[in-house]
């Protein structure tokens, strides 16, 4: 359901009064078939440890391909990208470029604001077969 979004908020009851008060002048409420859907998908939690198994499988798979350029992990591991400090003098956009050519795509940080220079972001989204044929094409650049 990429796109829909949908959360909720579990505060002190201060909290709610006040959040009450401000989200109808700055927002809207989902449609009824999102909230259902977001209720249906927050009472499975088998499917949750299981998107976290692949998540953490496709990071297991490229993270030491990336590290092989030299690229460190600059994030935490519960997330579905990959934070990667580059090299000093390595520039994010001349990165995301030079991988471009091999037809891996990586978000430059500086695309992602001012503080984003010298690292990139990968996304986790693709197949983990793709992610596989991903590290063996960063093998041969290394």
């Amino acid at each position: 359901m990429t796109g829909y979004r949908s959360g909720f908020v579990a505060a002190a009851p201060w909290v709610i009064d006040a959040l009450r008060k401000y989200r109808p002048a700055a927002g809207t409420t989902p449609q009824e078939f999102v909230q259902r859907a977001s209720i249906a998908a927050w009472g499975d939690e088998d499917h949750v440890e299981r998107t976290r198994a692949v998540y953490r499988h496709k990071r297991d798979v490229l993270l030491p391909a990336f590290e092989g350029l030299g690229w460190r992990a600059a994030g935490k591991e519960a997330t579905m990208y990959l934070w990667l400090a580059l090299p000093d003098d390595e520039r994010s956009e001349a990165a995301a470029e030079r991988l471009l050519e091999h037809g891996i795509v990586v978000a430059p940080g500086a695309y992602l604001g001012e503080s984003g220079e010298g690292y990139v972001r990968v996304a986790l989204v693709p197949t983990v077969e793709d992610c596989e044929r991903a590290a063996a094409v960063l093998g041969g650049i290394a």
